[in-house]
C-alpha cells in the first residue's frame, strides 16, 4: 500500500499543503503503508526552481520522511520531474482511442467558457470532428449529461461540476487530471488525500481510470479534508502568499 505527497510546485506552500502533508502522513501511518513524494511539475509554464526547494525546505521542517521519491531539488530534477515524461503521456492519450471514453478536439477560449462545459463547449466543437492542433485546440473528454461518478463516499454529478473537461491542454501541454491519473498507476497508489475542493478532480481521474481499466484508481481510498481558510474565509493560494506564508 501507499500513499503520496503531490504538491505542485507553481508557488509558494501555505497552510493549507502543510496540513494536507500531515494528514497523509497520519493516514500511510494508519495503514501501515509506504509514503512517497510525487512532486507534480507536469505544468512546465508555472515551474520554478524555488518553489521546489521549499517543498524541501518545508518536509524537513515537518519532520515528515518518505520512502518513495526524490531526496534533493537536484535529484528531483534529473530523475523525478514529470516533464520528462511529457512524451509519455501524450503517447497515452491514444488509449482513449480504445476506451469507452468519447474526446474531441476544442477550440475554445477561456472567455468563451462561461460556465462548465455541461454537455459540451460552447462552439458545439464536439461535433465538428477537427483536429488536435497545438496553440489551436485542446483534446476534451465527453462527458455525458446525467454522469454520477462515486468516490470517496461522494456521489459526484461529473457534468454539472466539471462538464467535459480537458485532458490535453492547447500550449501542448498534459493537463493535470491526465497527468495525475498515470503518475498514481505508475506509483501504485492506494491512499489519495486530498482537500474538499478538490472532490470533482477525484471523480474526473476515476471516470478515466474506469475507461481506461486503471483499476488501482479506481479502487484506491479517497480521503477529502476539510480546507483551512483565511481571515475572510476564503482557501488560501499560493498566488497571493510567499514563504512568510508558512507556519509549521
Amino acid at each position: 500500500m501507499l500513499a503520496r505527497l503531490a504538491p505542485t510546485p507553481s508557488g509558494f506552500l501555505h497552510a493549507g499543503n502543510l496540513d494536507n502533508f500531515r494528514r497523509t502522513q497520519a493516514v500511510a501511518r494508519d495503514a501501515s503503508a509506504l509514503l512517497a513524494l510525487r512532486i507534480d511539475d507536469a505544468d512546465a509554464t508555472r515551474y520554478r526552481r524555488e518553489y521546489v526547494d521549499h517543498v524541501f525546505e518545508v518536509l524537513d521542517g515537518l519532520g515528515i520522511a518518505w520512502d518513495v521519491g526524490p531526496r534533493s531539488t537536484e535529484e528531483f530534477e534529473s530523475a523525478w520531474s514529470q516533464r520528462h515524461r511529457t512524451a509519455e503521456y501524450r503517447h497515452r492519450v491514444g488509449d482513449l482511442r480504445d476506451s469507452p471514453v468519447e474526446t474531441y478536439a476544442c477550440t475554445c477560449s477561456r472567455s468563451d467558457l462561461a460556465g462548465v462545459p455541461t454537455g459540451g463547449c460552447p462552439g458545439g466543437c464536439r461535433h465538428h470532428g477537427g483536429p488536435l492542433v497545438p496553440g489551436v485546440s485542446a483534446l476534451r473528454v465527453h462527458v455525458p449529461v446525467g454522469t454520477v461518478v462515486a468516490v470517496g463516499g461522494h456521489e459526484v454529478r461529473l457534468d454539472e461540476e466539471l462538464g467535459d473537461f480537458v485532458v490535453w491542454r492547447r500550449d501542448d501541454l498534459p493537463a493535470y487530471q491526465w497527468v495525475s491519473i498515470l503518475e498514481d498507476e505508475r506509483l501504485g497508489t492506494t491512499h489519495i488525500v486530498r482537500g474538499q475542493d478538490l472532490i470533482a478532480s477525484s471523480a474526473a481521474q476515476v471516470f478515466l481510470a474506469r475507461a481506461l481499466g486503471i483499476t488501482s484508481v479506481v479502487d484506491a481510498t479517497y480521503v477529502h479534508h476539510p480546507l483551512i481558510l483565511d481571515g475572510q474565509g476564503r482557501k488560501l493560494s499560493k498566488s497571493t502568499l510567499g514563504r512568510e506564508g508558512v507556519t509549521s
